[in-house]
């Protein structure tokens, strides 16, 4: 696989932290490879660099890593996920990997997860409404394509349910429209919530779901609004 380093000296495990030495033109937020003796690979991002040190936060975290027989593989570039309708009709986890029960999402190309830095003088400007469902926002805050709604709330109102009656009934007047729904720190009664209040649009093909529980990673937490 070209472009890859690999290192054996891990020098710390701590937490979900991974600190590997004598490492050389590694680079901050660049994409890393574990595998362990006992078989098994993990993933992970790099965090800091400093001489020959890179620190690396595992994904998975590192119960159960050994540092006498971990092996850390630098990928030379960031992160990335592939580009297509591949997402359509899936559940994923916050860093695109399925929760589905199906095989990995592919796509034409790959491209970083951190995108491209915006240029707002070429967006067009937005103008087609998003019929959403919900009286009160269809006739005084109109969502439009291209627009984000923010829906601000405390514990104990129904936030999560007014999210995704919005994912699952708006529509765009009889086009072809499609809904990308990313659910971050959720408990595991609320991500399954999530699953069947949209799971119609899901297996209809409109929908993509990308959900990120409160004991995964907090670094996916990061990914998923940019990968989505």
């Amino acid at each position: 696989m070209t472009g890859w380093v690999e290192y054996t000296e891990v020098r710390e495990l701590r937490g979900p932290l991974l600190v590997v030495t004598g490492v050389g033109g590694v680079g901050w937020d660049e994409s890393v490879t574990v595998r362990l003796g006992a078989g098994g690979t993990r993933h992970g991002v790099v965090l800091e660099v400093a001489g020959d040190l890179a620190v690396v936060q595992i994904m998975e975290g590192t119960d159960g890593m050994r540092p006498d027989d971990t092996t850390v593989r630098f990928a030379g570039r960031p992160m990335t996920v592939p580009v297509g309708d591949g997402w359509l009709g899936r559940v994923c986890t916050g860093r695109g990997e399925p929760a589905d029960g199906g095989p990995p999402v592919t796509g034409a190309r790959e491209v970083p997860v951190a995108g491209a830095p915006m240029n707002p003088t070429r967006r067009e400007p937005p103008s087609d409404p998003v019929p959403t469902g919900v009286s009160v926002i269809d006739a005084m805050t109109t969502l439009v394509r291209g627009q984000k709604l923010p829906i601000f709330s405390v514990p104990g109102l129904p936030h999560l349910e007014l999210a995704t009656q919005i994912a699952a009934q708006a529509t765009a007047g009889g086009e072809p429209f499609c809904v990308v729904f990313a659910g971050l720190g959720l408990s595991h009664a609320d991500a399954h919530a999530v699953r069947a209040a949209l799971d119609k649009r899901t297996a209809a093909g409109e929908l993509t779901l990308l959900l990120n529980t409160a004991d995964d990673p907090a670094v996916e937490r990061v990914l998923t609004p940019a990968s989505r």
